[in-house]
């Protein structure tokens, strides 16, 4: 796929696009370096606003991450588990704080899960950590 800077897509959208699909497909594997800004842009005949740009986007997305010295890199999704949840718990999501960044090893773009059971301290996980289930509950046939 190539840039097209006549769309009516933003340039740093569609660079977006070409390297998110190309993570999702396998092209960009988990820990591979992207290259260099300037390389980004030459390779694509962009500018490197629209790289930072379009970049900024796949972090928010959690597909990449940067890290001073070492540079950006497809990330490692996690492996995913099951959490299951009934009538009692509670369930929500918002963004971590700072400290909770640090302190659950939260990458940018990744949101918090906080699961609440009456009578028990609120987990607090990484929601591209978990898959939420609920059990089934049976409703009566409600004949009157």
């Amino acid at each position: 796929m190539e840039i097209n800077p006549r769309s009516y897509v933003p340039v740093y959208q569609q660079l977006a696009d070409v390297l998110r699909e190309k993570i999702r497909a396998g092209e960009l594997a988990p820990e591979t370096a992207l290259p260099a800004e300037d390389k980004l842009a030459q390779q694509y005949r962009v500018s490197r606003p629209a790289v930072r740009q379009a970049l900024g986007v796949l972090r928010a997305e959690a597909l990449i991450v940067t890290q001073r010295g070492e540079g950006t890199k497809v990330r490692t999704q996690p492996q995913r588990r099951e959490i299951k949840v009934g009538p009692e718990t509670k369930v929500w999501f918002r963004q971590p704080t700072p400290a909770e960044r640090v302190d659950l090893r939260i990458d940018d773009g990744v949101g918090l899960v906080v699961v609440e059971t009456e009578g028990e301290e609120p987990r607090l996980l990484p929601s591209d950590e978990v898959i939420i289930t609920g059990k089934k509950t049976s409703r009566g046939s409600g004949s009157s």
